[in-house]
């Protein structure tokens, strides 16, 4: 492969010389690290990317063309360029390898210096083997960055999201005492153990090592303003995002939130979900709900605290493991990953039932929303009658004083 100008570790501008070709950076997530908000970002702002700071990012879906429009990327005219990252791997790998050769042409042609893919799953072989492949195929060096978060706060978050869809999972510290044992060998499983465990680096990615595998703590005081979109992008040479729009908040980039006890209440509606990977029931709840009662909770704990220390001192020896084989991490190489601590006054929801009143508060507040929401609509087709009517008056007498129907 080419040479490029060798890319620090954690901390430091990943740099590229366009002379040599465009530099193959694959961010991996990993899970419950912003990825969706990364994606979009770099959806909603691929033209600038790509002309104002050489980050071209593909794609595959014609269908999610951002604001509607394709962008102005110069170069092959049939070249379509909305994304999310499973949509590639949803392809044959020869109808892969053809696609990323017209990327880098595009690269190469106008001196680019950074080809980004972005996929959520680190422990995805065939996202690697993408990669491997066509790094040594098109001549390119390839590099991967990946997010890592602190265990106990990953597991509350991936618990809201899939665990309690799990029957036996009823609390978060079962979930948790579920994933530290390897409890159960489903495909969620497979992968959520292998992101605690800082796993992928060796199962998923061994050919990339050194300064080709980049590892960031999802911690809020590592990230420039606590944003991982401006983090990556200025590990890419971006200085500043400020200049660049935000895309409109969808279900695609916000993760829902909830107060404890609308979590609570779709964990008693378990049965309305289809698998794991479903989440239609948390659109509508989200829909449902007023506001108030959707907001995230991220200063409310769902383990406890017992559970914490747990799982913390559980995962601290793979934690050591990553940090020492990323030894500049920080510029401190001391063996220490994450460097904040969770804080020992913070408050936490020890699980209960719900009350009924509290069921019963939740769903007269759903059916208040939809109720004003129906009201609204009645009044609008009420509007629209009334101007059809005097349409229709107005026709009857331009055609010569005839009666419309009514």
């Amino acid at each position: 492969m080419p040479g490029h100008a060798p890319s620090a570790l954690l901390g430091a501008a990943i740099t590229p010389d366009p002379a040599k070709g465009p530099l193959l950076v694959a961010h991996l997530g990993g899970p419950k690290t912003g990825s969706s908000a990364i994606q979009a970002f770099c959806d909603h702002n691929r033209t600038a990317l790509f002309r104002q700071h050489g980050i071209l990012y593909p794609t595959l879906n014609p269908d999610r063309v951002p604001d509607g429009a394709p962008p102005d990327i110069p170069g092959d005219p049939d070249f379509e360029l909305p994304h999310h990252g499973a949509v590639i791997m949803g392809m044959a790998p020869d109808a892969q390898d053809e696609y990323l050769s017209r990327a880098v042409a595009v690269c190469r042609a106008h001196g680019t210096g950074i080809l980004l893919l972005s996929l959520e799953n680190p422990c995805l072989p065939e996202y690697a083997a993408m990669v491997r492949r066509n790094a040594a195929r098109l001549g390119l060096r390839a590099v991967a960055a990946c997010y890592v978060r602190r265990q106990d706060t990953w597991i509350e978050d991936a618990w809201k999201q899939w665990g309690l869809k799990y029957e036996q999972f009823i609390t978060a510290d079962d979930f948790a005492r579920a994933l530290m044992v390897h409890a159960l060998d489903d495909p969620f499983f497979r992968v959520a153990t292998a992101v605690l465990e800082h796993r992928w680096p060796e199962e998923y990615w061994p050919f990339l090592t050194g300064g080709d595998m980049v590892v960031r703590p999802y911690e809020r005081s590592a990230l420039p303003g606590g944003d991982v979109v401006a983090d990556l992008l200025g590990l890419l040479g971006v200085a500043s995002i400020a200049h660049l729009p935000p895309p409109p908040a969808t279900n695609f980039n916000t993760n829902h939130g909830f107060t404890p006890e609308a979590i609570k209440l779709l964990r008693m509606v378990r049965p309305m979900f289809d698998g794991v990977a479903d989440n239609s029931p948390y659109e509508m709840l989200y829909d449902a709900l007023p506001r108030t009662a959707t907001i995230p909770f991220h200063h409310v704990g769902l383990l406890s605290p017992g559970m914490r220390a747990t799982v913390l001192a559980h995962y601290a020896p793979h934690n050591r493991r990553l940090a020492l084989r990323m030894p500049d991490a920080h510029d401190r190489g001391d063996g220490m990953l994450f460097r904040e601590e969770p804080d020992p006054d913070a408050p936490w929801w020890p699980d209960r039932e719900l009350a009924a009143q509290e069921v019963t508060t939740m769903l007269m507040q759903c059916i208040n929303r939809q109720h004003v929401r129906l009201t609204s609509l009645q009044g609008r087709i009420e509007r629209l009658e009334r101007l059809e009517k005097k349409a229709r008056r107005r026709l009857a007498a331009l055609d010569g004083g005839q009666g419309a129907p009514e």
